[in-house]
């Protein structure tokens, strides 16, 4: 069985402009001959196991860095050079705009030149990232979120239009997997979940249909896309996370550094209706600081229940795209926002382990809109934080 994307779009209404990317890639005009030259372009090609190369804010060793990394992989267009020493403006990938980078390193290559184009004088402009949401072209970086509240199918899972998008799924564990859930809504959220996996690995691949695509999980079940791979010089850690809570199946994919994805519904009761203690029964989770700042969000349980939730869907991110879930023990992570918008319905935020800030972390964290409340959050770390492994 094929489908387009389209379809995909259209069904769940994948809404990829809730959520605010941590760093935008760049794209600029492109100028090849006419009146001016192309300056120099150059290609990270180290740092694969750091997350990226350090950045300094001068041309001196000594000066400052830059909190965040420029990513392996990552093309630059040369502002100026001296020595081993290069200024540059980022052209595509993730990290600082600009800065100063080491093109080598005790004779190691951290960056390399492109070779020039001798095209025509023509005046091309280079689209790094699409506007296309979904589908070829869209890249490597997608975040996509479906409320699963407004798609209602005729027949609901024994009809024609869910058994058509559960049989999209090849893989048979994963059609049961599907089919295990008692209620609707639960198996809703699974397919769509297994659905947008599928359909980050297809965008990725500029392909329109699933039929070639390998999906397999980690050890610690977290699902991967086996085969076949980006081109590694483009996106040569290309990973996808999902996660499902409420209205909500949010889906998030980076092609160089490892991503994890959680939301979290505001919900304060069990599904009997009675309370949850969250101050009792989470108390190891949250540090003294974060359970102050919950403290401070009051004045009634529910106000600091959601406070508390977005540090829980913080901690699920993090442990999501390092691999080791709930085996981390969730109260050494501690986590610092600062608002980004004036309703304070989107937050940046750092992570702290052990008291020691960790720069290679960011988060984002989106209250999502509608009736029922909740909150998402994405994380992007090093692939040196990653401690999961391919499994069968």
């Amino acid at each position: 069985t094929t489908h387009h994307p389209a379809t995909l779009q259209t069904i769940f209404r994948i809404a990829a402009v809730t959520f605010r990317p941590v760093r935008r890639f760049s794209f600029r005009p492109l100028t090849v001959g006419g009146t001016g030259a192309m300056s120099a372009r150059w290609v990270v090609v180290g740092g694969a196991d750091k997350g990226g190369i350090l950045v300094r804010k001068g041309q001196e060793l000594s000066s400052s860095a830059a909190a965040e990394r420029l990513s392996t992989g990552a093309e630059v267009e040369q502002l100026e050079q001296v020595g081993d020493r290069l200024r540059y403006r980022l052209v595509s990938g993730t990290g600082p705009e600009d800065g100063w980078v080491s093109v080598r390193i005790s004779g190691k290559e951290l960056l390399t030149k492109k070779a020039s184009s001798a095209s025509s004088a023509t005046a091309l402009t280079l689209p790094i990232q699409s506007k296309q949401v979904v589908g070829p072209a869209s890249g490597y970086r997608h975040r996509w979120a479906v409320n699963i509240d407004d798609w209602m199918p005729s027949g609901e899972a024994d009809g024609r239009e869910f058994q058509f998008l559960l049989n999209l799924i090849k893989e048979e564990d994963d059609r049961k997997a599907v089919m295990r859930f008692k209620f609707f809504d639960d198996r809703k959220r699974a397919l769509v979940s297994r659905l947008l996996v599928r359909q980050a690995s297809a965008s990725s691949l500029n392909m329109t249909n699933f039929n070639a695509i390998k999906i397999k999980r980690t050890k610690g079940k977290k699902p991967f896309l086996a085969e076949p791979l980006p081109p590694a010089e483009e996106a040569p850690n290309w990973n996808v996370n999902c996660s499902h809570e409420g209205s909500w199946v949010v889906c998030a994919s980076e092609g160089h550094v490892i991503a994890g994805v959680d939301v979290a519904e505001l919900r304060r009761t069990k599904k009997n209706g009675d309370p949850i203690d969250f101050h009792d029964v989470f108390k190891e989770n949250l540090t003294k600081k974060e359970w102050d700042y919950v403290k401070e969000h009051g004045p009634d349980l529910d106000s600091e229940y959601e406070a508390f939730s977005r540090f829980w869907s913080a901690k699920e991110a993090f442990v999501k795209a390092r691999g080791d879930g709930i085996a981390y023990p969730l109260g050494k992570a501690e986590f610092h926002w600062r608002p980004l918008s004036d309703d304070r319905t989107v937050f940046e935020g750092d992570v702290h382990i052990e008291g020691e800030h960790s720069p290679q972390w960011r988060f984002i964290q989106h209250r999502m809109p509608g009736d029922r409340a909740h909150w998402t959050t994405v994380g992007r770390g090093p692939l040196t934080d990653i401690v999961d492994a391919h499994g069968e």
